[in-house]
């Protein structure tokens, strides 16, 4: 594949950048983000601070709100075009037409023009909570996607296993492709940088946790402080009682410390600086049954010990995630990890984790999607 380019469409977020990223150390790639006016002028997006490699070329497009909604069909013949003007600047530079990777439902419009054998679905979330009020649209696209594209990658197992049932005759199709790790996330300094007796966390704030099961733990911890590194959200996706109170509450205890949202790129260093790191999420929430957590390979890359409780992608990784189904349970490893962290065999155990995060890093992943492809 070494004439081959990539144009990487919405590639909003840290972790569809991170790919754009990687791919561009081997590949000529073309990363496009896409705001509505409202979200552009309230997030005040940036690229990431990190050097982009010389093959990448960033692109941020902002319209007016609705131009992927109710507008859309106004705004379709202008993007159509736009990615075909696209596509054919990068195929002058790599004497191929590119592969053209698609990662929401709502771009299907707008790739049509795209040769199928060149489409490439790449599933972060299960869509539809969103914008539920969109399910049956976002379904529509999402379906048309499936069917149009070469191969569709899903970041979590759950999704594959949903969009193989739903899409059968495209079941050889449907490919894990769970979230990697940036090269700068994975920890150099394993030894040192640990704030000792903390319990951390790396996060939005909201209904996703289990704000009840977290409260009983860290009062039950008083001699450990407990670190919350994210903002809050106030979308209440299914019913836990007031929650955000509890949430209020637990963020006034004397043992936690609580971090507005932080840049991605320094993220890392909150990571290596817990001496635990947790994902205490709400195992029947919906989204956390359909999710990858980034947090999954940021925390393995921090060489720290994460516990987590038993939502289906984290049990993917018994040796590195240690799972949870109760308070008793919790409090018992807690206590245990932070006895055992200054013992040799720990730091053993730390540099096999740290080797493992090396080989899940996302210069390792584009390695997987061109297996992929090839075949």
């Amino acid at each position: 594949m070494t004439n081959s380019s990539f144009l990487f469409l919405g590639a909003n977020s840290p972790w569809t950048y991170g790919l754009a990223e990687a791919l561009a150390e081997s590949h000529h790639t073309h990363a496009l983000q896409f705001y509505d006016w409202r979200n552009y002028y309230s997030l005040k997006p940036s690229w990431s601070q990190r050097t982009p490699p010389p093959l990448l070329n960033r692109t941020i497009k902002v319209f007016p709100s609705g131009y992927a909604g109710s507008l859309e069909k106004g705004f379709r013949f202008y993007l159509r075009s736009r990615i075909q003007r696209w596509c054919r600047q990068l195929e002058q530079l790599s004497g191929e037409y590119p592969w053209v990777i698609a990662p929401e439902p709502y771009l299907f419009p707008w790739v049509s023009k795209v040769p199928s054998e060149r489409l490439i679905y790449y599933n972060v979330d299960d869509y539809v909570f969103y914008r539920p009020e969109r399910k049956q649209q976002i379904l529509d696209q999402e379906q048309q996607l499936i069917e149009r594209a070469t191969l569709t990658l899903c970041s979590s197992q759950s999704q594959v296993k949903k969009l193989k049932a739903k899409h059968p005759h495209r079941a050889s199709r449907i490919y894990h492709f769970p979230h990697g790790v940036i090269e700068s996330y994975l920890n150099p300094q394993p030894e040192s940088m640990v704030e000792p007796m903390t319990v951390g966390y790396v996060g939005t704030l909201g209904d996703r946790l289990n704000w009840q099961f977290i409260s009983q733990v860290i009062q039950a911890c008083p001699d450990v402080t407990f670190v919350f590194v994210g903002g809050l959200d106030e979308q209440t996706m299914i019913n836990q009682g007031n929650w955000q109170a509890t949430r209020q509450t637990v963020l006034a205890f004397p043992n936690v410390r609580h971090i507005r949202k932080v840049p991605p790129d320094k993220v890392a260093n909150y990571y290596w600086s817990f001496a635990i790191s947790w994902i205490p999420y709400l195992i029947n929430h919906p989204f956390n049954q359909a999710s990858c957590p980034t947090k999954i390979m940021d925390g393995i890359a921090s060489g720290r010990p994460i516990l987590s409780t038993s939502v289906p992608e984290c049990c993917l990784y018994p040796e590195w995630i240690k799972i949870f189904d109760s308070v008793e349970e919790t409090i018992s490893f807690i206590r245990q990890e932070l006895d055992y962290s200054n013992k040799p065999e720990n730091y053993e155990k730390t540099l096999k984790q740290l080797k493992f995060a090396s080989q899940n890093t996302w210069k390792i992943r584009t390695k997987t999607l061109e297996n992929f492809l090839l075949k």
